[in-house]
């Protein structure tokens, strides 16, 4: 939540939280079953059913789009090196916040000898996400 106090200058209700890591995600896999429970093939004024290949043309479509990032988690996963718990742990560990000079206050980054800005020692930094 510290992170998002920085992003938006306040800092939200703890309740928020609550609400982006379980209620959103409970409610649209709720919407998601619940549609696949009651599915019934796609017809036009109760007169014409789409063939079956018309509607696996749309799924298609549909989850090229919702299957890029649980692809890309797996494909990680699978190619980073050590145990489950290692990667999982390297994968999920932020690369950007405090520890970056650019996002230091003003008054923090006057004191750092090698601080970006400064006339006399330019810095570039880089660094992997990976």
């Amino acid at each position: 939540m510290d992170d998002v106090a920085l992003m938006i200058g306040y800092r939200p209700f703890p309740w928020i939280k609550w609400c982006w890591s379980f209620i959103t995600p409970a409610v649209c896999m709720g919407i998601f079953i619940f549609h696949l429970v009651n599915y019934k093939p796609l017809t036009y004024n109760n007169t014409y059913v789409y063939p079956w290949w018309g509607e696996v043309i749309g799924w298609c479509l549909a989850l090229s789009s919702m299957l890029c990032i649980p692809v890309s988690i797996l494909y990680k996963l699978v190619s980073a090196k050590g145990t489950f718990k290692e990667r999982w742990a390297h994968l999920t560990t932020p690369v950007w916040g405090h520890h970056h000079l650019e996002y230091m206050a003003p008054d923090l980054r006057a004191l750092t000898s090698n601080a970006p800005g400064t006339e006399e020692n330019k810095v570039i930094i880089f660094e992997s996400v990976m």
